[in-house]
């Protein structure tokens, strides 16, 4: 058996511990630059706010009727995160993240234990010591897992936030009442393909031939039947290293100043390499671009980027800058409004695999030291508190609605950055 650790409403809930005053009442939590909406509570939903909301449409609807709205706080996130992790992999051997808000149980070998108390002892301890309520769904299969979470999720009412799906007829009365759309890596538009051929519910695929559905959605959708039926296909899964590293923000305010647009860009070179670092890798190419607002048309558009490829692979902070530095000064342009801009960096070999010239001086080793030293200082005493000079050590996105009680929680808490990989 699996089972599917999944927070309930998580960025709103997070948002409750700092303020038991929001219990039962409409909260959304907006995206960067306070643009939309990512995260509503029940009453939110309730209220007819749907999720990617763009907030300035609504923002007569929050005042109607009292919408509580926050920025959202990722270093608070992460932090609760890992710690609602930290207690559900305590009760199994092996568990898998899925998300900041999910995580996957082996249940493998609990052939004498009620898993289903088993299950309510995880869920009650996550809710006494983080305050944050979870679902969980068991099942033979992941994908059989997120169709009992929906189920907890549908009827909270008839469950105490764990559900069992443990035989052939559980299984068919779920699939039976699942719209197909609401299958775990259906989207739209194959949910729409579905329909058309007469398939609207979960159970419908599973009376689909083989062959059908292999033209359909190829050897993922046979893998998906199975999963559907109870056979296991896909196991535990620990994320890779990243093949590429993108850093790319959106400005609250459109740039005008050179130095403010390069201090950015910079900035972001010194995320990619303390990622390169952190998985222990080395890049061999490096892009940077900027680009204006596409939305403005009363405005000059201009975009442009411009790649280099290293001659000795690096993760240093101090060389990578160096580069990105150069790379921004070909490509920006005076006499616009820059909106957007990145830094990307790819073909990544191990750290402890470079390939350097022979008449070369290996300046990354030089480096090296300092760069762990920083980022354990980083570690321990929060993000960007030992930085380059050449960062301004603040946020690029907007977060107006911060509310006094996070402030008091971050005085009053180191906040260490998560150490999984968010889908």
């Amino acid at each position: 058996m699996y089972a599917l650790v999944d927070c309930n409403n998580f960025f709103v809930s997070c948002e409750r511990t700092l303020d038991p005053e929001l219990e039962n009442k409409p909260v959304v939590v907006l995206s960067n630059n306070d643009g939309c909406v990512v995260s509503r509570s029940k009453e939110a939903k309730d209220l007819g706010i749907p999720m990617a909301a763009p907030a300035f449409k609504y923002k007569e609807l929050f005042q109607k009727y009292d919408v509580k709205s926050f920025s959202a706080k990722f270093e608070l996130y992460n932090y609760k995160s890992q710690q609602v992790i930290n207690i559900a992999k305590s009760y199994v051997v092996d568990h898998e993240v899925y998300s900041i808000d999910e995580l996957f149980l082996d249940l493998t070998g609990f052939k004498y234990i009620d898993i289903h108390n088993y299950c309510l002892g995880i869920r009650e301890e996550i809710k006494e010591k983080e305050n944050i309520p979870v679902s969980i769904g068991i099942a033979p299969t992941k994908t059989l897992c997120k169709v009992a979470n929906r189920i907890v999720k549908e009827f909270p009412d008839k469950f105490d936030g764990v559900y069992m799906l443990d035989t052939p007829e559980k299984i068919e009365k779920a699939l039976k009442w699942l719209a197909i759309g609401d299958v775990w890596g259906i989207g739209r538009k194959l949910a729409a393909k579905m329909n058309d051929s007469g398939v609207y519910k979960a159970w419908d695929l599973l009376q689909k031939p083989e062959m059908w559905v292999r033209k359909i959605m190829g050897i993922h959708g046979v893998r998906m039947i199975n999963e559907l039926k109870g056979i296991r296909q896909l196991e535990l899964d620990t994320p890779s290293p990243k093949k590429s590293i993108a850093v790319t923000r959106s400005f609250m305010e459109m740039l005008t100043r050179k130095e403010d647009v390069r201090e950015r860009v910079e900035t972001f070179g010194m995320y990619c390499s303390e990622r390169l670092r952190r998985q222990n890798t080395c890049c061999k190419i490096i892009t940077v671009f900027v680009q204006t607002n596409r939305f403005r048309k009363d405005l000059p558009e201009y975009r442009n980027a411009m790649t280099r490829i290293l001659s000795n692979p690096t993760n240093s902070s101090i060389l990578i800058g160096r580069v990105v530095n150069e790379l921004f000064e070909a490509i920006y342009k005076e006499g616009f409004h820059y909106k957007r801009a990145g830094v990307i960096v790819n073909d990544f070999v191990p750290e402890d695999q470079r390939q350097i010239g022979l008449f070369e001086e290996d300046v990354q080793n030089h480096h090296l030291p300092v760069m762990k030293a920083m980022d354990a200082m980083n570690k321990k005493f929060g993000k960007d508190k030992v930085r380059l000079g050449s960062m301004s050590g603040e946020n690029t996105f907007g977060r107006a609605k911060l509310s006094p009680e996070y402030e008091a929680f971050l005085k009053k808490n180191t906040l260490p950055e998560a150490n999984f990989r968010f889908h």
